[in-house]
């Protein structure tokens, strides 16, 4: 009987502790609005796409792409819709807390994501 309990308090203890990195996920995000054929979302991607998972900001605003014309994912709720790309996305439980339209070049990129480290 107790190895039972056990058991199943066992379970519950692993699945809680799985479904923790999708609770933090969901807090606080960044969404990118991209798509195969502009060139700025290329110039993005080589300048900042392939370090910022190793920068500061990822642990806080996790990255999700998401293409253009595409089902934004479940639980995103935006201020009004997309309509260019890049388009960068600050979300708080789902909800748009601001946005950034095109890039420019990663200094003003990393500028504009400074507001929200740790937000």
């Amino acid at each position: 009987m107790f190895a039972r309990r056990f058991s199943l308090l066992a379970f519950t203890i692993a699945v809680l502790l799985a479904s923790m990195p999708q609770l933090a996920f969901a807090a606080t995000r960044l969404i990118m609005v991209t798509s195969d054929h502009c060139p700025f979302c290329r110039a993005w991607e080589r300048d900042v796409g392939k370090v910022y998972d190793k920068s500061p900001y990822a642990p806080d605003l996790p990255l999700t792409r998401v293409q253009m014309g595409a089902t934004m994912p479940d639980g995103i709720v935006l201020d009004m819709p997309v309509v260019g790309t890049p388009t960068f996305v600050i979300l708080r439980d789902g909800t748009e807390i601001d946005r950034q339209l095109g890039y420019e070049n990663a200094e003003m990129f990393w500028w504009w994501l400074s507001a929200y480290k740790g937000d």
